[in-house]
């Protein structure tokens, strides 16, 4: 069986076809359109040149669906419709011309999707998590039950270069802005330090991981002094940043850093040594959960009376 999963979120419009057996999948197709979300955001709505975009962008994910003979497509946005005034208004103009039917995700539901993610490749029994994307960032502590707290945040890495960030690089004074930001929001949702490894997911964590294994060293595990670091030369050169970032994540020249420093600000505020980062997030979660649901045995008539007594 094959599934396509089309993730709408506020950097990229991703597609991943996913060929499943059993209970096991691979992905088979990996695409990424640039959603343009927050550059077509005027004022608290989504322009109409920005809804054309994402719909032509459906429109070529679905030909692709069409060419790996996809037998199931499903569609979900995260943050990227969440801060919008008019997101009924894209979602029916999108199901009018495409006939996709987008599903508006919650932050406690992306939450239990990176779990579901992490669960999959990660050992842990707790922890905390986050997924950094280009509109919001979901953070949540879990144990081996599932997620104990989460909350997603409108500090994603476009969203955060956009309100903190004057230039392409930003300055250690408006860096230490964007960690204050993170560490009062947490703290205003009633997040506690807890020690330990940030297990990091999303697209800037992944381009972070990148750029440090360019740099410092290959691997995963990146140290909170190394990040600290990294952020503090790229601001002293941002000329020489620029060059360097636009060779390992050209496309996030701008948001590379801001990122950097909202994963920093998680970390201060959580009282983590470092962060791990994994190549999952929502996307596989939300493949898991699919599975799970095809796995659970059809309820019996029996079941079904008990269940409306």
């Amino acid at each position: 069986m094959r599934i396509g999963i089309i993730d709408f979120g506020t950097n990229t419009l991703r597609l991943d076809i996913f060929e499943t057996e059993d209970r096991e999948y691979r992905s088979i197709y990996d695409f990424a359109i640039y959603s343009k979300i927050v550059e077509n955001t005027v004022g608290t709505s989504l322009s109409q040149d920005g809804i054309e975009h994402i719909i032509q962008a459906i429109e070529e994910h679905q030909q692709a669906c069409r060419h790996y003979r996809c037998d199931r497509v499903e569609c979900f946005s995260t943050a990227s419709l969440r801060y919008i005034d008019n997101a009924e208004d894209v979602l029916e103009q999108v199901e009018f011309r495409t006939g996709m039917k987008i599903r508006m995700i919650s932050g406690d539901e992306e939450a239990e999707y990176d779990y579901l993610a992490l669960k999959s490749i990660s050992d842990s029994e707790s922890g905390i998590g986050c997924d950094l994307g280009g509109g919001s960032i979901q953070v949540f502590t879990y144990d081996k039950n599932g997620p104990i707290k989460s909350a997603s945040f409108p500090l994603g890495s476009s969203r955060t270069a956009k309100r903190f960030s004057k230039g392409n690089v930003p300055t250690e004074d408006e860096i230490s802005a964007i960690e204050k930001c993170v560490g009062d929001s947490l703290s205003e949702e009633g997040f506690c330090p807890c020690g330990g490894m940030l297990f990091a997911m999303g697209g800037t964590a992944k381009a972070i991981q990148k750029l440090y294994n360019a740099t410092i060293k290959k691997g995963n595990e990146i140290s909170l002094k190394e990040l600290e670091l990294m952020m503090k030369l790229l601001a002293e050169r941002p000329d020489e940043a620029v060059e360097l970032i636009a060779e390992v994540a050209p496309k996030r020249i701008r948001t590379l850093v801001p990122g950097m420093a909202v994963l920093s600000g998680v970390m201060k505020k959580m009282g983590c040594s470092g962060m791990e980062i994994h190549a999952v997030g929502v996307r596989e979660g939300f493949m898991e959960s699919i599975l799970n649901d095809d796995t659970k045995p059809e309820p019996s008539l029996l079941d079904l009376i008990l269940g409306n007594i």
